[in-house]
């Protein structure tokens, strides 16, 4: 069954990057939407991946630590290293802090 859960998580994430091309001027906010968001949830708020929100586990964490994740995978999260640029990954960065921050979060 887990395997069954890991294939159906991967085929999401493999749709939603093969739908459309990133500029590399995108947004965090851009970023987020079209290579984030359905794992984690449009809100932050976890699905498929876990909460990244205000309030989770992962608000808690430090830039570099989302930095590195976002670069090289972590568990069932794919590495996002070669499709996305160092400055992209910064603003997906950006992009979280400026949302914890918003809703009184990390």
């Amino acid at each position: 069954m887990q395997r069954f859960v890991a294939l159906i998580v991967f085929m999401s994430v493999v749709s939603a990057c093969s739908g459309s091309r990133l500029p590399p001027d995108a947004t965090g906010r851009q970023v987020y939407g079209m290579l984030c968001a359905s794992c984690h949830g449009d809100e932050l708020g976890g699905r498929f991946g876990p909460a990244l929100g205000p309030g989770s586990d992962a608000a808690n964490m430090t830039d570099d630590f989302y930095r590195f994740t976002i670069e090289h995978g972590l568990g069932r999260m794919p590495s996002f290293g070669s499709s996305l640029t160092d400055d992209q990954i910064d603003r997906v960065v950006a992009y979280l802090r400026e949302v914890q921050a918003a809703t009184g979060g990390g």
